[in-house]
């Protein structure tokens, strides 16, 4: 019995050394500094950012078919032509969601995770929206948009 207790407890400080040590690794910032994932976090933002631009840009030119393959992820792009009269996202995008005259100004962006983030959006003529947005391939998309 001793014998048992005295193998366990070299084990047991081995396991406290090594956790110790990967603390310690994790600490001196093995996977990268902070500055690596401040500049990552502004890329995405400015990502999502883009993704707004490239929005705005499609809707004043009339491109629904950008914004339905590009822009949108394809299940909301599913979402929009089951919904429209015409079968057809790009038809419905085109006459009912946005204008030529489409001015988008962004208010915030949040970055939730790696994989989410929402932006506050307010339109030309007062209304104001949050948009959710997804990666998919490395692509911010729009997933959905919630009038507020």
């Amino acid at each position: 019995m001793a014998a048992s207790t005295t193998h366990s407890l070299p084990s047991r400080r081995s396991l406290l050394v090594l956790v110790a040590l990967c603390g310690a690794l994790a600490a001196g910032g093995c996977g990268g500094s902070d500055d690596d994932t401040t500049d990552k976090r502004a890329g995405d933002e400015a990502s999502v950012r883009g993704v707004l631009s490239d929005l705005q840009a499609a809707a004043v030119a009339g491109d629904g078919k950008r914004i339905c393959t590009q822009i949108f992820t394809r299940k909301l792009a599913k979402s929009v032509t089951t919904s429209s009269k015409s079968g057809s996202c790009a038809d419905e995008v085109r006459r009912n969601l946005f204008s030529p005259t489409t001015r988008l100004t962004v208010q915030s962006v949040t970055l939730a995770d790696e994989a989410n983030a929402t932006a506050t959006v307010k339109e030309a003529s007062d209304k104001t929206s949050t948009v959710f947005f997804v990666r998919q391939s490395g692509r911010w998309r729009i997933r959905s948009v919630q009038a507020t």
